[in-house]
């Protein structure tokens, strides 16, 4: 996680810049002790469930880019039969059946 740099008063007076997470643990270390630290490190850890979220995002987004890629070569398909000088009614008819089927499987998962 970026951090936008913060300048932080000190309990003594002294101000301080915060960079990012390690130089917050690093102040938290220095004038509270390794405890405090460890405990704030516990308290800001990623849960499993974050873990799990993004396996999952991962997964629904490489399965986005496959259906995608799927259905980027049928338009391709249909449309080099639509250029043809007679159009192939049959293999235009297959292709736009395989769209509907990619579609209809998206929509009803």
């Amino acid at each position: 996680m970026i951090l936008v740099p913060s300048v932080i008063q000190l309990k003594s007076g002294r101000t301080e810049t915060v960079f990012d997470l390690e130089g917050l643990l690093y102040l938290v270390e220095q004038y509270m002790g390794s405890d405090a630290r460890l405990l704030l490190e516990e308290f800001t850890a990623p849960e499993e469930d974050d873990a799990d979220l993004e396996d999952e995002y991962k997964r629904y987004r490489d399965h986005h880019h496959e259906v995608m890629k799927e259905l980027r070569e049928l338009s391709e398909t249909e449309a080099r039969l639509i250029r043809e000088p007679e159009i192939n009614r049959k293999a235009l008819s297959t292709v736009v059946g395989k769209i509907g089927k990619i579609t209809w499987r998206e929509v009803n998962v």
